[in-house]
């Protein structure tokens, strides 16, 4: 899916200090300018980044922005090249999962450890979010959240009517939900027509199969032999089950028009990330009062995550010092509060308060933390958390088909085993 600048020649890298961004007093006025970067565009997200650039003024810091509007990083990630390829190489730039090993193989990225040593970030960080911060060893990104996507957004005032008021227990429970909601003329399930959306809630199903150890050694280690189960086959027939809850339109829908659905009460619910909290933030609803949020059936106590970050390109001398002021920015707790009581992600930090978060963004923190010490906090699949983005993007292809009806299921596990078992080049795993 996304395209790197692998194998092109590193002249910037050449041109540009490659020393470690040492430790910087937050509290400097007026210490320049950064350009940032960033993809967040829809009502919620856009808050969010109102949010940052407001905070980021706050500290001294000018600030300019670009913007690629659009589901998934794909197209994203061609722009943000181009212009590196073009010389406009932006002070920091919004990125997820092993996107961010990818660009630092090139050698653009700064070392951020100065920084992370003075301001204690090993200590706070859940590890699985440093998994992807650091490339061999070295601090390159900054972490400023953690959603979580195995998540049922939940009209109340539907979920009511139809006499529902505790969240599905286990699998049953989920399609008596859903086929009271077809029964009543709702559409029971809202989902876009992306294959990032198709994959979120086949990891959701994948969980609540095979379970936490599962997904880890299949999806994250990637170990062929995990596939070699019956597990597979009975995701995808759970997988084939909730095809038969989408209505015609999701082919054409984007995935905030499926929030919108539900937001409306058009649609019962939709499995999403916590971004959509942020979304029915933004539109003045309140959890309890308009919506529920309810973890996925029988993935209770796991925690797949997406954390956003900014990495930071490698810059001459004299921009270097906003850009340090503007790396300490996003992990002070301040910001990270800011942000995400408008996201609904969890700040990606364990030590931040969580009193001014609403219930929603109350329980993500509190899960996070508890999976964090389970070891039960697993990187997204559909988001690039999970593993190199060239089995992302197989994976991607395999779980697409087999929802519209063109891969039936064996077929689809066969090609799920060959993506996973099948070696990538350029690999971005540390």
């Amino acid at each position: 899916m996304t395209k790197t600048l692998r194998g092109r020649p590193l002249l910037l890298a050449a041109l540009l200090c490659a020393a470690p961004l040492t430790p910087f007093d937050a509290r400097a006025d007026g210490v320049g300018d950064v350009t940032v970067f960033h993809w967040w565009v829809s009502g919620g997200e856009r808050a969010s980044m109102d949010a940052i650039r407001d905070f980021a003024r706050s500290r001294g810091i000018g600030w300019q922005e670009h913007s690629t509007p659009g589901s998934g990083t794909a197209r994203y990630t061609d722009v943000l090249a181009a212009r590196v390829r073009a010389g406009q190489v932006p002070t920091a730039a919004q990125m997820i999962g092993h996107e961010i090993h990818a660009w630092a193989r090139q050698g653009l990225l700064e070392n951020l450890n100065g920084i992370a040593a003075q301001e204690e970030w090993d200590e706070v960080v859940p590890m699985d979010i440093q998994h992807l911060s650091k490339w061999q060893g070295q601090w390159v990104a900054a972490p400023f959240n953690a959603h979580s996507t195995n998540w049922l957004w939940v009209n109340k005032a539907v979920a009511d009517r139809l006499g529902v008021t505790a969240p599905p227990d286990g699998w049953a429970d989920l399609i008596a939900l859903l086929d009271k909601a077809r029964a009543a003329g709702v559409q029971p399930l809202a989902i876009g027509r992306e294959a990032w959306e198709h994959t979120l809630l086949f990891e959701s199903v994948a969980v609540g199969v095979g379970g936490a150890e599962f997904y880890r050694k299949a999806f994250i280690d990637l170990e062929p032999q995990a596939l070699q189960t019956p597990v597979l086959t009975q995701i995808f027939e759970r997988m084939r089950q909730l095809s038969g809850y989408l209505d015609p339109g999701y082919l054409r829908r984007r995935w905030d028009q499926a929030t919108d659905m539900v937001a409306e009460g058009r649609a019962l619910l939709q499995v999403q990330g916590s971004w959509v909290d942020g979304e029915f933030v933004a539109k003045g609803m309140a959890p309890g009062r308009e919506y529920q949020c309810w973890r996925f059936p029988d993935t209770q106590g796991v925690y797949l995550f997406n954390s956003d970050q900014f990495v930071f390109f490698k810059q001459p001398p004299a921009r270097q010092a906003a850009q340090r002021a503007f790396a300490s920015a996003v992990m002070a707790p301040a910001l990270q509060v800011a942000v995400n009581v408008r996201t609904g992600a969890a700040p990606a930090r364990v030590d931040v308060p969580q009193a001014t978060f609403n219930r929603c963004g109350q329980r993500n923190i509190t899960d996070m933390r508890r999976a964090n010490m389970r070891r039960a906090m697993m990187g997204s699949i559909a988001m690039g958390n999970a593993h190199p983005s060239a089995v992302k993007t197989a994976i991607y292809d395999v779980v697409t088909r087999h929802l519209q009806g063109r891969l039936d299921t064996a077929g689809a596990v066969a090609a799920l085993r060959l993506a996973v078992a099948t070696p990538t080049s350029g690999d971005d795993k540390p």
